[in-house]
Parts: structure tokens; sequence; C-alpha cells
């Protein structure tokens, strides 16, 4: 029994402690009557108090920049982060606000290159792909934002088709290629042992037409070697993942899927994503980062982008269960 209360009451103080670095969300849409995140200053202050409770000290605020849907420019999200900022220190919030912005990699992305917002002081330039993504529209964006100097941070590659196999498929791909080695070895020696045999047979029997081997490499094998990944999108991309997406917020299959991603160490960070009050509940779930130190590790992110993606803890991870 004591040792049952031991144990809850660890966990009840476990995260003053587990989040005492300074936690950062990157992407929010805590902006009130901006996208279609809060509606009202009173939601955005609610969102503001269950993001600090959390453990967040730093929020980016993050608006939707969409042709035709969502047409803000970023003089209009530093004016509006300035304005909630002064209204979350009025209430008592302890929270920090940076802007920022989510672009949609679309056709139009390319009107919006000269004069991108970042996420903070950060080079990082949050966006996602639309959801019926053309592969040409976001290899063009990715291409553009890596020229202007910065760095593309791609938001919940686990929602979005295209990222998610072209994530998983080079991890498959790559697996292929070392099995397609391992057989051409193998077959290379199965031919040489078949030439050693028919040279023995030919020298004892001095008859010229010993038959060929039919051994070949197999059609699998020449498959699995010629075929190589889709095309792959430019060096230096990071990606972040939703928080949600490992409670099952967004469902099983988006789930399913953030754990492969984060098993083949693509993430850089996590996030909330947020975007209304009714979500807290289903998404701030503070036993995913406590108990996870993959997650854990991917929460210490603060912006830059050199060595993050090492996964030290993934064997320890996998020993307790967490796959």
């Amino acid at each position: 029994m004591l040792e049952i209360v031991g144990m809850i009451v660890c966990y009840c103080f476990l995260p003053m402690r587990f989040f005492a670095k300074r936690m950062i969300d990157f992407h929010c849409h805590i902006l009130p009557a901006v996208d279609d995140g809060a509606v009202s200053i009173d939601e955005s202050i609610s969102m503001a108090r269950s993001l600090s409770a959390f453990g967040y000290k730093t929020v980016c605020c993050t608006p939707h920049c969409i042709k035709g849907s969502y047409d803000i420019t970023p003089q209009k999200v530093r004016e509006a982060t300035l304005m909630l900022q002064a209204d979350l220190d009025n209430a008592d919030v302890q929270l920090e606000l940076w802007p920022g912005m989510e672009y949609m990699l679309d056709e139009h992305f390319s009107d919006y290159v000269d004069d991108l917002l970042t996420l903070g002081g950060t080079k990082l330039v949050l966006c996602q792909a639309p959801p019926r993504a053309h592969v040409d529209y976001i290899l063009e964006g990715l291409r553009l934002i890596v020229e202007k100097g910065f760095v593309p941070f791609i938001a919940h590659p686990e929602r979005s088709q295209y990222f998610y196999e072209t994530l998983t498929e080079r991890e498959t791909w790559n697996r292929e290629r070392d099995e397609s080695k391992d057989q051409k070895t193998r077959d290379v020696k199965s031919r040489d042992e078949e030439c050693q045999q028919r040279s023995r047979r030919f020298f004892k029997k001095f008859w010229p037409f010993a038959p060929k081997s039919s051994r070949s490499v197999s059609q699998e094998s020449l498959m699995s070697a010629s075929r190589g990944p889709r095309p792959a999108f430019p060096e230096g991309c990071h990606f972040h993942a939703n928080l949600g997406s490992f409670t099952g917020f967004y469902g099983s299959q988006v789930q399913a899927r953030a754990y492969e991603i984060l098993k083949n160490s693509a993430y850089t960070g996590i996030a909330s994503d947020l975007h209304n009050s009714a979500s807290v509940v289903p998404v701030l779930q503070r036993d995913k980062l406590a108990l996870n130190p993959l997650l854990k590790k991917l929460s210490d992110f603060n912006g830059v982008v050199s060595g993050i993606n090492s996964t030290d803890d993934f064997n320890t991870a996998e020993q307790i269960g967490l796959f």
C-alpha cells in the first residue's frame, strides 16, 4: 500500500521537475479571431493558462497563411501578438509570445517568400502540405525557403500522406537496398562456386559443352536494386510532431503513423497545434512526455536546428514498451 502511495505522490510531483527546462510551443493558433483558432480574447487567455500550466514558457502564435482563406500579413501577426501579450500580462499569465505563421505549401506560396515571418528570432519557417498536395508545389516551396536562408519546419508530417510516405519510404528503401546488396553477394558467390564445379567436370570428362548455370540475380532483387526513393525534399528540412497525434486526438491511424516516424528519428520537435480551449484536455497530456524519453527530448527543442535528430534514448524507449 505504501509503495502504491509513493508511486502516486512521485507522479503528482513529476511534472514540476520534469518540465523544469524552458519549453517552447512552436505551433499554436492562439491569436483571437485571426484564423480558425481562438475566437475571442477570453478563449486565447484560457488557452494560454492551460499551456502555461502544462509547462510551456514560450508559445509561438502561428495563424494560417492560405491564399484566399486567411490572407494575413506578417505585420498583422506581429501587432496581434503584441496585443495578446499585453492581455496576458494584465491577466497575470506567465507566458511569452513569439510571432510566427503557418504557411501552406501550395501554388500560391511563392507570393509570400519575399516577406516570410519566422518563428520568433529563429530561422525556422513553419509550413505544411495541403491535404491533397501536389508534390511539385511542395518541393518548390521548400526549395524557396532554403534559398532565402531559412529552415523549413514542417508541421505534423504524420497527418500528410506525402510526408508520411516519403519519411517512411526512405527508411524502407534503405533497408531494401541493404537486403539487395546481400542478395547480390550471395548470387555472386553461388555463381563462382558453380563455375568451379563446371571447370572440374570439364577437366574430368574433357567435354567442352558443359551447361551454363541458369542461376542469375532474381527479378525481385533487380527491381529492389533499381528502385529508389521518391523525389526527396531539400536537405535541411526539419519536422515537428503534434502532441495530439500521440494522444489519439486525430485518430488511431495518425497515432500509428506518428509513432512510426518517431522510431525513424525524423522529428526535430513537438508542438501543441492548439486551435481552441476544447482541445486542451485531449491534447495536453503530461504523461505522454513524462513517460516517453523520445517525446521528452523533442519537447526540449529550443529552435537551434544543429545536432537535434539524435535519438540515443531509442533503445531504452523500445525496451520499456513505448512502441
